[in-house]
């Protein structure tokens, strides 16, 4: 690495880093009076706020990355160019391209840095989060009946089992009308239905259902045994307390619990447009960092007296254009509108058009 390039970086860490404070904050200072409220009115533990403010950092860091990005490139860049440091670069042979490519690798670093941070501690900070909502703050049993439940289970990391039920009732510890899906190397083998699936005396239990073994291809049953009346022992891992706090929101599911869902909803076109959005969004809105590093690059490099303010003003009017369209682009996915594809990507297109168009009109 080259000493500008190191100089260039050692410019815009600052400022990300001041980014990630200040905008994390400003999350943390939200969820915070709400939290406030519940710990009074539960009468919990203060460190329990903490405890929860905590498990909540890595939804928060998912969003402020982009933010602080976006800030800590406007801010180094007008540095430079309002100490003229820019000016002497070029006066030197170092091309305007070159500049900002320092910028754009820090920014494709963060990007990775988000997708990972939302693929893997997100959804299992949030778990935590609502298991200690409810013991230590609510300080009572999970909901009574839980609709809409979906386990799904691995084996070597390929799909091995689906498991849906309408609702589950935490008291009977009974699910109703059962669907369990059986697969072999991403194939589905075998269907079972059933009215209920209970637990007694430590197993789970389907009861008055039927199995459909598939063909080979899918297309079809080709054997179908029935158990009415009967009951048929359903081998899993996960106790009655463990199931209303498996299922998540969807924007806290992991990829391959996103396809899991996708797979099994196929025959129902609102809810799988949900899921596909969220599928897109998990690298659309990581990806953000680096599609406001190429946007404001060419806004930042520009000659400011006032560099600071100028930069602080722009990211403000950037980020709420961006989350303006990915809300429009989200509410037309759920009305039926869009493609999710659409809904998710295309605020990231129409600034990256925009930063390529500043970028080529920048002086030479």
């Amino acid at each position: 690495m080259r000493k500008l390039d190191r100089y260039i970086l050692t410019e815009t860490l600052a400022p990300l880093f001041f980014g990630l404070t200040a905008f994390t904050s400003l999350f943390i200072g939200a969820d915070l009076v709400n939290l406030s409220k519940m710990i009074i009115r539960y009468g919990a533990p203060w460190s329990v706020l903490v405890h929860l403010l905590i498990l909540k950092l890595p939804e928060f860091l998912v969003f402020t990355f982009p933010m602080s990005m976006l800030m800590a490139t406007l801010l180094s860049l007008s540095k430079l160019s309002g100490t003229s440091e820019l000016v002497a670069m070029r006066a030197g042979g170092v091309s305007y391209y070159r500049l900002i490519i320092p910028v754009v690798l820090l920014a494709v670093t963060v990007s990775g840095a988000a997708i990972l941070v939302n693929e893997f501690l997100v959804p299992e900070a949030d778990q935590r989060y609502q298991r200690v909502l409810y013991e230590k703050v609510y300080q009572k049993s999970l909901p009574k009946v839980t609709n809409n439940i979906m386990l799904d289970e691995y084996t070597g990391g390929k799909l091995s089992r689906i498991i849906y039920a309408v609702s589950f009732n935490n008291e009977t510890r009974t699910m109703e009308d059962v669907s369990v899906i059986q697969f072999t190397n991403g194939r589905p083998v075998q269907q079972t239905t059933a009215k209920r699936l209970v637990w007694e005396k430590d197993h789970w239990y389907l009861e008055d259902g039927t199995v459909y073994l598939l063909s080979a291809s899918g297309e079809g049953p080709v054997t179908k045994v029935s158990f009415a009346g009967g009951r048929q022992e359903l081998p899993l891992d996960y106790q009655p307390k463990d199931i209303p706090l498996l299922q998540k929101n969807p924007e806290k599911m992991t990829l391959r619990e996103l396809r899991a869902q996708m797979l099994v909803l196929q025959d129902n076109p609102q809810k799988l447009r949900e899921y596909q959005l969220n599928y897109h969004m998990k690298f659309s809105v990581p990806l953000a960092s680096l599609v406001f590093a190429i946007v404001g690059a060419p806004l930042g490099i520009q000659s400011h007296r006032s560099a600071r303010s100028i930069g602080f003003g722009l990211s403000i009017i950037i980020i709420f254009v961006y989350y303006l369209l990915l809300t429009m682009g989200s509410a037309m996915v759920q009305g039926g509108y869009l493609p999710a594809v659409v809904g998710a990507w295309g605020q990231n297109v129409v600034l990256l058009i925009a930063g390529l168009i500043l970028i080529w009109k920048a002086p030479k």
